[in-house]
């Protein structure tokens, strides 16, 4: 089995952002671009993403769908996951079952409720810098073996490279906007948690499981979800539907 992406699809795609200096449309083009690649050369993979970090804060993301935008969210809001661990490690996180893996224990549970149950994050390194990670879903146990994840791996060599020309002073801007809507998100989060826990009886866990069951069930997107039941926007979907 070849374990490396076709190169003239591989080639096609990255030739279209090779030698730009990245604005933050242009990045977020990039990534995008990027996150549809590795699902397209990863068979197995349900989504796709790419996340530019900077001290735990996404400078931009680039994701297949909402069931990869779920799984993100809830690592930023969580501060933990295998994509925030594989971009802080420089090494690579493989989780065969979020159902049973007890690294990410907060995280896991809320994925595998999500839909999530198998994940390979792969950190994009340039030179002494880990620049974010890039990362494939499954819906399925042990989706990945190891023919995709050296694909993904030689995938995210050249990501890392024309993701690094991501411009310094861009970037800092791009990271003050993208950490005050991080940290109010987080805020709604909390804020939802405990309008569920107070409305329903339920504890902590339950709510964020409760949270987590809506957004998939109704299609709402995880943050939009909660901004709206803080907000008083609808309470999507029955109380039933989230136990």
């Amino acid at each position: 089995m070849d374990l490396f992406p076709p190169s003239n699809e591989l080639g096609a795609t990255l030739g279209r952002i090779r030698g730009l200096v990245l604005t933050q449309e242009t990045a977020q083009h990039a990534v995008d671009l990027l996150a549809q690649v590795a699902q397209e050369t990863t068979p197995n993979a349900s989504g796709a993403g790419v996340s530019l970090i900077h001290e735990s804060q996404r400078t931009s993301v680039g994701a297949t769908d909402a069931l990869v935008r779920t799984a993100d969210d809830l690592q930023y809001t969580l501060s933990e996951g295998p994509c925030l661990t594989a971009w802080s490690t420089r090494s690579p996180v493989t989780i065969d079952d979020t159902s049973t893996d007890v690294r990410f224990p907060q995280w896991s549970a809320a994925a595998a409720d999500a839909g999530v149950r198998s994940c390979f994050s792969v950190p994009l390194l340039r030179g002494r810098d880990s620049l974010g990670a890039m990362k494939v879903y499954s819906t399925v146990p042990a989706a990945f073996d190891d023919a995709d994840r050296a694909r993904l791996t030689s995938l995210s060599i050249a990501a890392s490279a024309l993701l690094g020309h991501v411009q310094t002073s861009e970037t800092s801007t791009r990271i003050s906007s993208e950490l005050r809507e991080s940290l109010r998100s987080r805020d709604l989060v909390g804020i939802a948690k405990g309008i569920l826990m107070e409305r329903e009886g339920l504890t902590e866990s339950e709510a964020l499981t409760a949270l987590t069951a809506r957004a998939r069930i109704t299609g709402v997107p995880f943050r939009q979800l909660t901004a709206d039941i803080v907000n008083g926007h609808g309470d999507h979907g029955s109380e039933d539907a989230s136990r």
